[in-house]
């Protein structure tokens, strides 16, 4: 994802002239391009993640909108480092800037739990005017990343690293607060965000084979999220099952059970998740997502549970 980002991005910059990019201390590979032909509109700001996010709601203030700061580094160091700032000078403010958090989850795996990005849900999701969106494959990031700037306010988008698995064909449709039914079934609904529904989908095949049909909701607009979505789907099969790269507690379960709760919804409900604890293994992104309970097996057998119910 984040090579089809930065791809993607060089060529937004060279048809909108409102995007300024602000960036910190990650591995920005095509920084020399941007530079040679965008020197005026990229600024590094080197490990200043605060400095950054305030210069950047500086920005979108004295413009009066007319330019767009895009604030790009890896999530850890955005959501936790700067959160101070993006609360306080774009949140509070009502600013129009968009953030690209990158390497979410586990996804930069071998620096260990001080760079892996599994509580920035539940951090963000709670600020007001700020908008979460989730893309699951490289072919989603140019579609959410248009949104995104199409978008009037502050957007977050949690953004993965490298060797994701690809789910779609073609360039799917995204709209803010609407989700993707990727598989339709009356057995169990699966709730998903991120890369992570790689895994969901090989799940799925296995349950598929024993007759198990499932509803697979790609949930990459976090925040609004598809309340009526999640509904209709689990008002039809009666148990739910959320995935996630991050902790159970304040990601997206936590999201998904507060729409059911607050709409009377009945169901079987069981989160996958990080279970409040650190990864502290290093080593193959694969690896990491095995010791902490999200290969497709731990999936597949989540869902297994919840049907034997």
């Amino acid at each position: 994802m984040k090579k089809t980002f930065e791809e993607y991005l060089y060529k937004r910059m060279k048809e909108d002239k409102r995007i300024v990019v602000f960036f910190s201390d990650n591995d920005f590979s095509f920084y020399d391009d941007f530079k040679k032909y965008f020197s005026d509109r990229i600024f590094n700001f080197g490990i200043a993640e605060s400095n950054m996010v305030a210069a950047a709601a500086g920005l979108a203030k004295s413009s009066a909108g007319e330019l767009i700061p895009v604030v790009y580094t890896a999530g850890a160091f955005l959501a936790y480092r700067a959160y101070e700032f993006i609360r306080n000078d774009v949140c509070l403010g009502k600013l129009n800037v968009k953030f690209v958090g990158m390497g979410s989850g586990l996804k930069i795996n071998n620096f260990g739990p001080t760079h892996h990005t599994t509580e920035d849900i539940a951090v963000l999701r709670v600020l007001p005017n700020l908008a979460l969106f989730s893309p699951a494959s490289p072919k989603e990031v140019s579609v959410v990343f248009d949104k995104a700037i199409e978008y009037t306010g502050a957007v977050y988008i949690r953004l993965g690293k490298g060797f994701e698995t690809e789910i779609y064909d073609e360039t799917p449709n995204f709209e803010p607060g609407k989700s993707t039914l990727l598989k339709q079934g009356d057995d169990i609904t699966i709730i998903s965000t991120g890369s992570i529904i790689s895994n969901v989908l090989s799940a799925s095949s296995r349950l598929k084979e024993e007759g198990i049909s499932a509803d697979i909701i790609n949930m990459s607009s976090i925040k609004p999220i598809d309340a009526e979505g999640i509904i209709d789907s689990a008002r039809r099969t009666g148990r739910v099952v959320s995935v996630e790269e991050h902790q159970i507690s304040g990601g997206l379960g936590s999201a998904v059970s507060e729409v059911l709760c607050s709409n009377n919804i009945s169901v079987l409900f069981e989160r996958v998740g990080l279970k409040d604890v650190f990864c502290t293994k290093y080593g193959w992104h694969k690896d990491l997502l095995e010791f902490c309970g999200l290969s497709s097996d731990d999936i597949y057998n989540a869902c297994k549970n919840i049907l034997k119910k």
